[in-house]
């Protein structure tokens, strides 16, 4: 236990370096606190029964840590007022949305070509769709003041469409400097508006790419951003110490990013029927990860979304996504760790462990993106991680 105050390690054993999850969740500390001032922040490794992080460069016990944590994840105070709101112009979009769509379905019922077709599609579709981007923008505008954290204004998901995404991207990009760049990196890495996915014969702007990160895509009604919001909304000092300090109990119900392989919960993997069983999770750890994205940049590369750590290798005739990390021994801060997840190594199908040991990197780990079952049941998963 470090008590003394000083500049001393901090260890965090509850996190495990060969878990996806836990180890995101150790990123997003240094992330955490660097965002708060602590310049000096460094992540190390040691090997236990599993690899243990430590932090080091913060002045203050375990105690001060996790104030300084809790300060960071909450975020901006939200109003009950701000809320309500904020589900009061949404609920005007989405009404808006729904007239626009049926009238979409009306004139496709006609069977109109031509210029017939854009016609009817110039008087009776066009008028609502500038009523529904209006009211779309005025629910954005109130959404900011009810999330703790401004990135998360993007909506349900990060893969909003693009003309929003460059629109917020470059409001930000104007209010970040060198020490408040949280929010932008947060946007890079969600995705880029240079690859961006359109619908076909869809002439209007399309929504971009999303990380591979998001693995939560509206299954069960749970979107990604929604669930880092409702995360945010639930950080508190005892969660953060237990999530830490504590062997991981599994005590909380939903709002999962589905980054432990312990989220698939398949028939043949479990000792149980998993519809008799609710799902549980650590949910300080899910926010302490989400926070991490800010390391994991993404870039477009051939007209495709590259994301920071990912590679696709074919396995069995398939492509599957593949998600690759190094575990290093001597402290870094938060800028070295950014550069070494960048490695070019690490995206190699066997990465090399000599080319890597001069940068302190002592091991790497794999976790592959899966996804079970099918249509609205579809859920996406880690595997358990191997050492590459």
């Amino acid at each position: 236990m470090n008590n003394s105050g000083k500049d001393e390690d901090i260890e965090l054993p509850a996190l495990s370096g060969d878990n996806p999850l836990g180890f995101l969740a150790a990123l997003g500390v240094v992330a955490a606190l660097h965002q708060t001032g602590e310049k000096e922040i460094r992540l190390s490794w040691k090997r236990n029964v599993s690899w243990t992080p430590s932090v080091s460069g913060f002045v203050g016990d375990e105690a001060a840590l996790v104030e300084k944590l809790a300060f960071a994840l909450k975020g901006q105070t939200v109003s009950e007022e701000a809320r309500e709101e904020e589900q009061k112009t949404k609920k005007a979009f989405d009404q808006a949305k729904k007239k626009t769509q049926r009238q979409r379905n009306e004139i496709k019922k006609r069977k109109l070509k031509g210029k017939e077709r854009e016609l009817a599609r110039e008087e009776e579709i066009e008028p609502l769709e500038r009523v529904m981007d209006k009211l779309r923008v005025d629910w954005l505008v109130k959404r900011k003041e009810a999330v703790p954290s401004p990135e998360l204004v993007l909506g349900k998901r990060p893969d909003c469409k693009e003309g929003e995404f460059c629109s917020f991207a470059e409001k930000f990009l104007g209010e970040a400097d060198g020490g408040n760049r949280l929010v932008v990196d947060m946007l890079a890495a969600f995705g880029s508006d240079a690859v961006v996915d359109r619908e076909a014969n869809d002439k209007k702007e399309g929504k971009i790419k999303s990380t591979p990160f998001c693995f939560i895509t509206g299954s069960g009604q749970q979107w990604f951003l929604d669930t880092a919001r409702d995360l945010a909304n639930r950080a508190t000092m005892e969660r953060l110490r237990k999530v830490l300090f504590d062997q991981w109990a599994y005590e909380d119900e939903k709002l999962s990013m589905r980054w432990d392989p312990l989220d698939d919960r398949r028939y043949a993997l479990m000792d149980i029927d998993p519809s008799k069983s609710k799902s549980r999770t650590v949910w300080m750890a899910n926010l302490l990860a989400y926070r991490a994205l800010a390391l994991f940049p993404s870039a477009p590369v051939k007209r495709q979304l590259k994301t920071t750590g990912w590679s696709r290798w074919k396995e069995s005739k398939k492509e599957r996504n593949v998600f690759t990390w190094p575990i290093w021994e001597k402290p870094i801060g938060v800028e070295t760790i950014r550069s070494l997840l960048q490695h070019s190594e690490l995206a190699q199908k066997s990465p090399s462990l000599e080319k890597l040991m001069p940068l302190g990197v002592c091991a790497c780990f794999r976790a592959k993106r899966i996804q079970v079952g099918q249509g609205l049941n579809e859920k996406t998963n880690f595997s358990p991680s191997a050492p590459v």
